[in-house]
């Protein structure tokens, strides 16, 4: 799916760009080793790993971290938003939040396993929520599939509903 998603971006010139926490880089680096997505899709990407990161160049709020934790729905829509300020030539910002392995914010209800995307697009910000299983690795190709699945579908439902 993931080469399908670049295929389907590169077909239509769309440049995407990655605001990242929990995956750590992971997602630009599958998006750039897919046929020519590096010159032809990809603008780039931010590692924002460590939440002052988050305050010191995306500028979140660090009111919003202490209320919601780093690894949130809130601070992940913050991130996207933030990253189109960032990343002003991309026609989709992919932000991610979440918990790939213990020492996060987990609990009961946002276990490790938890991660949150939020995808900008045509002025609109669409959310998702997945918890993930499996070592750590095995978690980040899952997310990888998980947002080229959420993309291709994007791409195909806006596509459909401007013809």
């Amino acid at each position: 799916m993931l080469q399908h998603c670049c295929q389907l971006l590169e077909d239509r010139q769309l440049k995407i760009a990655f605001i990242e926490s929990a995956s750590s880089g992971y997602l630009t680096s599958q998006f750039s080793i897919h046929k020519n997505s590096g010159a032809d899709i990809l603008l780039g990407g931010l590692v924002s790993y460590d939440p002052s990161i988050k305050v010191s160049i995306l500028n979140i709020d660090p009111k919003l971290i202490e209320t919601y934790t780093a690894e949130s729905p809130q601070v992940t829509e913050q991130m996207c938003r933030l990253g189109q300020t960032l990343f002003q030539q991309a026609d989709l910002i992919v932000s991610c939040t979440g918990l790939l392995k213990s020492g996060g914010s987990e609990t009961t209800e946002k276990p490790v396993g938890t991660f949150f995307i939020c995808i900008s697009y045509q002025e609109r910000i669409y959310h998702y929520h997945y918890f993930l299983s499996g070592h750590s690795e095995q978690k980040l190709k899952t997310l990888t599939q998980k947002v080229s699945d959420a993309l291709v579908a994007l791409l195909t439902t806006t596509q459909t509903s401007l013809s």
